[in-house]
């Protein structure tokens, strides 16, 4: 680029001072609109200001470059406008990197810096272009003017403190913007001193100046626009990225710890249910002794004393007065009913056929026990097993569940109908109990415990779920009610 620019100064110095002065002025208004935009964002505050200030810097440049001898957009003879407004864009450009430093952790309000560079901007502009009484930089024939070449050393003395600051502060500043800025400040420096040595504006010394200009400018460029705005995005995109595998990570510990909760949940049910299942089995265990200990002490004892009453009575009838005879009678049909409710204890604690002659046999004897307090309900029964194709271990869950939901059906549902389906489907043994009763809320039945059927329901579902079962009721008022239960094969041979 910058060859290409020094090219042009063999075809017209002219054409090659005001592409020099554009590419300064565009980057100028460049690095505002840059710091204009991004001041709600950004976390260097000072680029504002240093942004501001480089509007108006390149407004003088314009300027200058509208006003520099053979432009002839002006009226103006001779170069002196050109150098003043020169000398005041250096002025605000090197006042405004000197006090970067002393603003670079203070907030700044936007319109304030605008409006202080205004005011000072059209002060200065009315000192040259209205007034004229801005300090001649440069006389026809004379060349330079002692303001003008004391304006250029104490630029450079004013930027040689900037440079001083910034290496005092350099841990505040981002160590690529920092050097780039260092070095700009010493190519400005190096154009100032080119400037102090023409005495031709077309002259050589002109040329070079421009040319660090064009360097100084790029630097600037460099260290605000680009790398200002895209080492944010760039950082933004590494958090982003960092954030992201983090998450990744996170989400891989998570799932790794959730299986790993998961397997030990399981165990933990698959315990409980074994916990529970042996519970089971020790209370129908427990059932059975005592209904063994019942029929073969209490039941015996009063069976014996039945059978010595009625000798008793058979025997000394005709020696005993009319009303002993009558109380020794009177006790016969008491034992009558203490035998029987002792036999019904024995049956609800563990019927003896269901050990003796298998579940079959126990279903059709506990349908017709049923049938005998609910004459008016028929029961229709589809047993497709023999009594060795069920599992062991599902005999006493089914006769229970039978046992309950004939024990609810004919005091709550007023059913007319039962259907009882004992099946094997698809590795699977299936256990229905159907009715036309009045039906009822599965949900409300479970929760509300103060009523027989929640309870029944509970206990069923427990009984059926520790083996493996897969349990449903289907039941709504007015419609009936259908318990369906199925067990799983391999389910109750891992159970078992």
């Amino acid at each position: 680029m910058l060859l290409g620019i020094y090219l042009t100064s063999f075809h017209s110095y002219l054409l090659f001072h005001s592409v020099a002065e554009t590419f300064s002025i565009l980057v100028s208004f460049s690095i505002f609109l840059f710091a204009l935009n991004t001041r709600d964002f950004v976390e260097a505050r000072y680029l504002f200001i240093l942004g501001t200030a480089y509007l108006f810097v390149g407004g003088f440049d314009f300027l200058h470059m509208m006003t520099y001898r053979g432009m002839g957009v002006f009226s103006i003879e001779g170069a002196n406008i050109a150098t003043q407004t020169w000398i005041i864009a250096r002025y605000l450009e090197s006042l405004s990197l000197l006090a970067l430093p002393f603003v670079i952790h203070r907030r700044v309000n936007p319109v304030l810096i605008l409006v202080l560079y205004s005011v000072l901007s059209i002060f200065l502009f009315l000192l040259v272009f209205i007034y004229q009484v801005f300090p001649e930089a440069y006389i026809e024939g004379r060349g330079l003017t002692p303001f003008k070449l004391f304006s250029e050393y104490l630029i450079c003395a004013i930027l040689a403190g900037a440079a001083a600051m910034l290496y005092r502060r350099r841990k505040d500043f981002h160590m690529v913007i920092y050097r780039l800025l260092m070095v700009a400040i010493g190519f400005t420096i190096a154009q100032e001193l080119a400037f102090t040595l023409y005495t031709d504006v077309y002259g050589p010394a002109n040329l070079l100046g421009h040319l660090f200009k064009i360097v100084s400018f790029y630097l600037i460029y460099r260290a605000v626009v680009a790398h200002g705005l895209l080492r944010p995005y760039r950082s933004m995109f590494r958090e982003l990225n960092a954030s992201k595998a983090a998450l990744e990570q996170y989400s891989r510990d998570l799932e790794s710890r959730v299986a790993e909760r998961t397997r030990a949940l399981e165990a933990s049910n698959r315990q409980l249910k074994y916990v529970s299942h042996k519970l089971m089995t020790a209370e129908e265990d427990e059932r059975r002794r005592i209904a063994r200990d019942l029929h073969d002490t209490i039941g015996q004892s009063l069976s014996a004393i039945k059978v010595h009453v009625e000798n008793s009575v058979s025997d000394i009838g005709g020696r005993l007065q009319a009303d002993d005879r009558m109380r020794l009678k009177n006790l016969i049909p008491m034992i009558k009913t203490a035998i029987t409710d002792v036999k019904r204890i024995i049956r609800n604690l563990r019927p003896s056929v269901l050990d003796e002659l298998g579940l079959v046999a126990t279903i059709n004897w506990l349908c017709r026990e049923f049938n005998t307090v609910y004459p008016d309900i028929r029961i229709e029964k589809k047993l497709e097993l023999e009594d060795h194709q069920v599992p062991e271990m599902l005999k006493t869950p089914i006769f229970r569940m039978l046992q309950e939901a004939l024990n609810n059906i004919g005091k709550h549902s007023g059913a007319s109908r039962i259907e009882i389906s004992l099946a094997r489907r698809a590795g699977q043994i299936c256990f229905d109990i159907q009715d036309n009763g009045c039906g009822f809320d599965p949900e409300s039945a479970c929760q509300n415990t103060a009523q027989a059927s929640g309870f029944g329901l509970a206990g069923m579902r427990e009984r059926a779920e520790i083996c493996g079962a897969n349990f449903g009721i289907d039941s709504r008022p007015g419609q009936g009610t259908r318990i369906a239960t199925k067990w799983p094969l391999d389910a109750v041979h891992e159970a078992n």
